[in-house]
């Protein structure tokens, strides 16, 4: 299991590479979503790698990346986190993917790092995650979380997390993969996420950015997809039927396609 030691903070991070070795286009980084990891990803990487060095890595207190139990998590921290990775392995600026709580820690680079980052994709994600829909109710997740634990909660209400299409496998793949993530460290994280807003942030996030939303979603809903549209400088949003919250893993093909697409075109304003 590759690990990047950063000052005795150890990350588990893979590196994919399968492009034109005479080209030197600029890298992609992954960042997963709460109680996720960087297989979360796989999916993606044959149509990314293909053509641009792929970069992911377990965020911290997720499956290979440790910290110590019982510390909190701080919103600021884990986007530094991002630009740690990319100093430990040499990255200067990159192309950022953050899916649901991954976009979350992604919003906040963009705005605390925006030297480092050439465009920003959003999946499935939000500023304020205590803003969801009105079928959405995230009550109950600490009880699940606490009496079931990861793979429970994942589980508890997939109705609102795939589209109704989706083969029962994936279903049962993602919540095998959420499994290797404490319980406790889900509910710290959940808590950090629940309490921040970046909405006021948004105007100041002026990097091309690319929103992938669900158009039936309560767990990030449609209206707080249009906001981010509205607010953000250089934002476009698509919205997808027929897919739910975790659409990344439901039409990894359709998404990564089209993520490289975005990155070319901003890659070629450069």
């Amino acid at each position: 299991m590759p690990i990047l030691d950063l000052n005795g903070d150890q990350f588990h991070y893979h590196v994919d590479d399968f492009s034109d070795p005479w080209r030197q286009d600029h890298p992609i980084m992954l960042h997963h979503a709460a109680g996720g990891n960087l297989h979360r990803w796989r999916p993606w990487v044959p149509t990314l790698a293909r053509h641009r060095q792929v970069v992911r890595f377990d965020m911290r207190g997720h499956a290979g990346t440790r910290k110590s139990l019982g510390d909190p998590f701080d919103l600021a921290d884990l986007a530094g986190d991002i630009a740690r990775v990319m100093d430990g392995l040499g990255m200067d600026k990159t192309h950022l993917v953050g899916a649901s709580a991954g976009g979350i820690v992604s919003l906040r680079f963009a705005h605390d790092h925006p030297d480092r980052l050439l465009s920003l994709t959003l999946v499935a994600s939000t500023p304020k995650l205590a803003q969801m829909g009105a079928n959405m109710d995230a009550a109950p997740w600490r009880g699940i979380l606490e009496q079931q634990g990861t793979r429970a909660w994942l589980l508890a209400d997939t109705d609102k997390r795939f589209g109704p299409d989706t083969p029962d496998e994936v279903v049962q793949w993602y919540a095998d993969e959420g499994s290797k993530t404490a319980a406790s460290e889900v509910i710290a994280l959940q808590g950090c996420l629940l309490a921040a807003d970046l909405t006021p942030l948004l105007p100041d996030i002026a990097v091309p950015t690319l929103i992938l939303g669900a158009s039936h979603d309560d767990i990030t809903p449609v209206e707080i997809q249009h906001l981010m549209a509205e607010q953000m400088p250089d934002a476009q949003l698509e919205l997808i039927e027929g897919v739910g919250h975790n659409m990344k893993v439901e039409i990894p093909d359709a998404l990564a396609d089209r993520t490289l697409r975005f990155v070319n075109e901003v890659d070629a304003r450069l």
